[in-house]
């Protein structure tokens, strides 16, 4: 007996999948316009905004909301219609709220079941939530409440969903790639400003006085570094060496130690007599009074000021490391320490100076904490005793040459050590030329 074939329902089954199909090419081509739309867009909350809209139409939703991570929490960037009081008191699993989970165990959720669903009056009938990922990185969720239709979220809504969310992940990806470069572009400049001052402050290398032999060497550990060093002439027979260290680092410290160099070159040029003392007590009174406001920064400095007529130095330590003196006559090194205490916190504070003789053959070679800091691959520091060995070892040097010396010192001290530990350092010796050489 022959099988009768009811060719009416096979049509009417082909006529179906054929709609199906095109139904699903439409919306995989309106989800790829949507995708061209998204990964267009540069400012993060347009995307989200956008992404939202988008979401909420293409699996017919009630409400919803993204989250994204800031510094390992879920905070909501973007809501319609709902707010994250409600999604925090949806229990998927484990006690963990739904975008939670979502989150923290980057997986799609598609579910109309839950240990706990809000008391105040919410009807939840289906949820979808997905995580915002970009390869490794987990930027967010979105969560999706409730279908208009009345119907639970089906495998469809998710993978529709998927679709979306991927040109999401790449646009914020993206969004905020931009938004780093920026910041590390706008930061270089504000470094390249902050280099330029600090260049402008430092004293010319060519300075030239009659009898004195001298030496520098700056060595900042970033584009922009803390210390500083001065030659002010008063003169020709009389100067101010300055050198100091700002407690911190790159563009603040660099400005704080402009506003020092300010200080002082107009404090000089207004009473070139000054005392090494009183400098020090009217720039510490100026950097309380109205430029340092940090109370973790402040100034260490030496001032010493050289007459070269009465062979004499005045200096005024203010918490820095005692520069090195040798006394060419009587064959040994002091240390320069008279003074008080750093400047830059606390107003009022006086100041002590002390007095030394300066014959020719006699040097001070003054330095920032970088150089007794710096610490070689087992951590070990240099210390102000290596300081003093090669001081005594490298002083017949011209001056120059000698600070060339001493960073050559450091550096095959520091073979092999990892670069953070690397900081500023300054160096200046100042020599009184010999008679006759």
């Amino acid at each position: 007996m022959a099988m009768e074939i009811d060719t009416g329902s096979s049509a009417n089954q082909i006529y179906e999948l054929e709609n199906r199909l095109q139904e699903t090419r439409l919306k995989l081509r309106d989800l790829a316009t949507m995708g061209a739309l998204i990964t267009s867009i540069l400012d993060i909350e347009t995307i989200l905004s956008v992404v939202m809209e988008m979401a909420i139409r293409t699996v017919e939703g009630e409400v919803g909301l993204i989250q994204l991570s800031e510094a390992g929490e879920l905070v909501t960037k973007i809501n319609w219609g709902v707010d994250d009081t409600l999604t925090r008191s949806i229990l998927y699993r484990d006690g963990e709220d739904i975008a939670g989970y979502c989150f923290h165990h980057q997986t799609a959720i598609v579910s109309d079941s839950f240990e706990k669903v809000p008391e105040f009056g919410a009807t939840i009938n289906s949820i979808v939530a997905l995580p915002i990922k970009a390869r490794a990185r987990c930027h967010g969720v979105i969560v999706i409440i409730n279908k208009t239709t009345g119907a639970v979220f089906a495998e469809e809504d998710k993978e529709n969903l998927e679709i979306l969310v991927n040109y999401a992940a790449v646009a914020i990806e993206n969004s905020l790639l931009l938004k780093e470069s920026l910041e590390r572009q706008k930061i270089q400049q504000e470094l390249e400003v902050a280099r330029q001052v600090q260049e402008t402050i430092l004293p010319d290398s060519e300075i030239k006085i009659k009898g004195i032999d001298l030496g520098t060497i700056y060595c900042p550990a970033r584009e922009v570094g803390g210390d500083y060093y001065d030659i002010l002439k008063v003169n020709e027979s009389e100067f101010f060496m300055v050198i100091g260290d700002v407690s911190n680092k790159g563009i603040p410290a660099a400005m704080v130690m402009s506003a020092t160099a300010a200080i002082i070159r107009s404090q000089v040029a207004w009473s070139p007599d000054i005392k090494p003392s009183q400098l020090m007590s009217n720039l510490n009174d100026i950097l309380c009074d109205r430029v340092i406001k940090n109370r973790d920064m402040f100034v260490t400095l030496f001032i010493a000021h050289f007459d070269l007529d009465k062979n004499k130095i005045i200096f005024c330590n203010a918490g820095h490391l005692p520069p090195l003196f040798w006394d060419a006559d009587k064959r040994e090194v002091r240390e320069l320490k008279l003074g008080g205490t750093f400047v830059g916190q606390f107003p009022g504070v006086k100041y002590i100076e002390g007095e030394t003789d300066i014959r020719p053959g006699d040097s001070l070679f003054a330095f920032t904490d970088g150089l007794t800091e710096a610490a070689d691959n087992r951590n070990n520091l240099f210390g102000l005793n290596r300081v003093k060995e090669v001081f005594l070892m490298e002083k017949g040097l011209p001056s120059n040459r000698f600070c060339a010396r001493v960073k050559e010192w450091i550096d095959r001290f520091r073979e092999g050590a990892n670069e953070d530990t690397f900081d500023d350092f300054t160096l200046l010796e100042i020599r009184i030329i010999p008679e006759g050489a």
